[in-house]
C-alpha cells in the first residue's frame, strides 16, 4: 500500500495535482479575499461609485476618447460628418433626414438573457455620446438588482439630453428591454419620443449579399477592420454576471467592459463609416462589387432612380462577377422603366439578354416594350417564342418554378396578340 501511495504521490506531483486538503486550503484563502472584498468591482474595474439621491447608487466607469482617435480603419471623427439624408438613405427611413450625431446617443446593453420579458435584466447599459472634440462612454453597472433603480434614474437624466437614439438590433432588444425596466421601476422612458437610427438594418441592406453574416462582431472584422484582443463571447457574458453575484469576484469582468465598451465605440465608428461611403459626388464608394450593387439597390429602393442607374452603370465598368453583371443590368432596365426612359431601357434589357440569354425578366420586359412601343412585333414574336421555349424546357425536366404555370400561360396570350397585330 505504501508504494502505491508513492506511486500517486510522484504521479500527482508530476502532473501538478493538487491534494485534497491543499485544494480546501487554497478554496478557503480565496473565499476570505472575496468576503473581504478584495475582488469587488471597483478594485478591479476603474470606475466610481456614483449615488443617486436616495436611490443608492451603482458602479459607472466613464471613458473619454479623442476624436483623432481610430477604431480599426474608421475614424470616430467621420460620425459628425454624417448628414442626415446620408442616414435616412442607407436606413430607408424618413425620419432619420433630421440625424445628427451631436445630438445623438449610442446606446448598448449586457443583460441576463435573450428572450427579454419581465424576467431579464440589463446589468450594464452604456451610452457614447460626442462631448466638443471628444467621445464619450459611460458604463452603468449593476452591483446587485438592488443597484437598478438609481442606474436607471441616472440614465434617464442622461437620455434626456439626447434627440436622436442609435443602437445595433435595438429596435428588436435592447430599447424594448430598457424599456421594460424603466416602467418596472415606475420612471418615464423618454427614449420613445427619439428618432431610432438602428445600424443593423443600414448593415443587412449593404452587406448581407456579401457576408450573410450581420452580426456587429463580424462588421467589425470584414468592414471596420477591428480586431478585438482579450474579448468574451456574448453568451458567457450573463453567466459571468451571475457567478459575480454568487462569488462577489469581479476579476472576469474587466472582460465584459471591454467587450461592452467596443460594441458602443463600433457603433460611432460604424456610423461615420455608412456616411462617409455615401457623400462622395462621384456617389457611393465600396471596395467590393456587390457591395457597390447593395447601394444602387438602395437608391432603387428610396426612388432614387437616377442614382441607381449610375451606380450600377459605375460597377458595370470594373465588375466581372457574372451575378453582379446580371444584377446590375436588371436594375439599370427596371430603373430606366419607372424614369420612362424607353430607349436606355431597351438598351440595358438588350445587353442583359446578350450577356444571360436565358433571362426571362429581360426578354418579358423587352416582349411587352416592343411590342407597345416600338411595335416591332417580329423581335417581340421572338422573345415570346423563346421564354416559352424555356419554360416549357424546364417543365418536361422537372424543374418548374413556383410561377412559371402562370408566366407561361400569360407569354401564350401575349404571343397570339402579337401575332394578331403582325397580321393586321
Amino acid at each position: 500500500m505504501s508504494d502505491l501511495r508513492a506511486k500517486l504521490d510522484a504521479l500527482a506531483a508530476q502532473s501538478n495535482i493538487m491534494k485534497g486538503s491543499d485544494w480546501r486550503t487554497k478554496h478557503d484563502a480565496l473565499q476570505e479575499r472575496r468576503d473581504a472584498g478584495e475582488f469587488e468591482i471597483d478594485k478591479v474595474v476603474p470606475g466610481a461609485t456614483t449615488n443617486v439621491e436616495s436611490l443608492g447608487g451603482f458602479h459607472l466607469v466613464r471613458e473619454v476618447i479623442p476624436l483623432e482617435t481610430n477604431h480599426g480603419d474608421a475614424s470616430l471623427a467621420d460620425a459628425l460628418d454624417a448628414s442626415g439624408e446620408t442616414i435616412a438613405l442607407a436606413s430607408c427611413d424618413d425620419e432619420l433626414d433630421t440625424f445628427d450625431a451631436k445630438s445623438a446617443v449610442f446606446v448598448d446593453t449586457e443583460t441576463t438573457g435573450l428572450s427579454g420579458g419581465t424576467g431579464t435584466v440589463a446589468f450594464l447599459i452604456g451610452a457614447g455620446y460626442f462631448d466638443g472634440d471628444s467621445f464619450v462612454v459611460e458604463q452603468c453597472f449593476m452591483r446587485d438588482y438592488n443597484d437598478e433603480e438609481a442606474m436607471l434614474t441616472y440614465l434617464d437624466s442622461l437620455f434626456r439630453r439626447f434627440e436622436t437614439i442609435v443602437t445595433y438590433n435595438g429596435k428588436s432588444f435592447d430599447v424594448p428591454l430598457i424599456r421594460t425596466r424603466f416602467i418596472q421601476n415606475r420612471i418615464p422612458f423618454r427614449l420613445d419620443s427619439a428618432v431610432h437610427f438602428d445600424l443593423v438594418h443600414a448593415a443587412r441592406r449593404l452587406w448581407r449579399d456579401r457576408l450573410r453574416d450581420c452580426s456587429l462582431g463580424n462588421i467589425e472584422r470584414h468592414i471596420l477592420g477591428v480586431q478585438r484582443e482579450g474579448d468574451v463571447p456574448s453568451h458567457e457574458i450573463p453567466r459571468m454576471w451571475l457567478d459575480y453575484l454568487r462569488t462577489r469576484d469581479a476579476r472576469k469582468l474587466d472582460r465584459v467592459f471591454y467587450h461592452h465598451q467596443v460594441d458602443i465605440i463600433s457603433l460611432a465608428a460604424l456610423t461615420g463609416w455608412i456616411g462617409n461611403a455615401f457623400q462622395h459626388d462621384a456617389g457611393p464608394q465600396f471596395d467590393h462589387a456587390s457591395d457597390q450593387f447593395s447601394a444602387a439597390r438602395i437608391y432603387y429602393r428610396r426612388g432614387q432612380y437616377d442614382q441607381a442607374c449610375m451606380c450600377a452603370e459605375q460597377l458595370l465598368e470594373t465588375a466581372a462577377e457574372s451575378n453582379v453583371r446580371c444584377n446590375a443590368f436588371e436594375l439599370i432596365g427596371l430603373s430606366q422603366k419607372r424614369l420612362k426612359n424607353w430607349e436606355a431601357m431597351e438598351q440595358a434589357w438588350q445587353q442583359l439578354v446578350e450577356e444571360f440569354p436565358k433571362h426571362l425578366l429581360a426578354r418579358i420586359e423587352l416582349a411587352k416594350h416592343l411590342e407597345h412601343r416600338a411595335k416591332n412585333y417580329t423581335e417581340a414574336e421572338r422573345h415570346c417564342e423563346e421564354v416559352l421555349t424555356f419554360l416549357e424546357t424546364r417543365s418536361s425536366l422537372g424543374r418548374s418554378g413556383a410561377h412559371d404555370d402562370i408566366a407561361a400561360e400569360e407569354m401564350r396570350k401575349r404571343l397570339d396578340r402579337i401575332r394578331r397585330k403582325s397580321i393586321r
